[in-house]
């Protein structure tokens, strides 16, 4: 919070990013890293990056509802 206090005093733009936005944007930019430097044909990476950003965000939300489901 106080970064992003920080930030909308700096320059007059408050950004806010829920959790859900926050992870595939992260998920879709790991997933380009990875299909670059993994594969060698242009196809091949296109599929790993699409397996990876989807293997990413569904891990994420099935541990997301795991979590919710365990007693607190």
């Amino acid at each position: 919070m106080l970064v992003t206090r920080h930030f909308s005093l700096v320059t007059g733009f408050k950004m806010a990013l829920p959790h859900f936005y926050a992870l595939v944007l992260f998920s879709f930019l790991v997933s380009v890293v990875f299909g670059v430097i993994a594969k060698d044909t242009l196809r091949d990476r296109l599929m790993y990056g699409a397996k990876s950003f989807g293997l990413f965000v569904g891990v994420a939300v099935l541990i997301g509802w795991i979590m919710y489901l365990l007693p607190r």
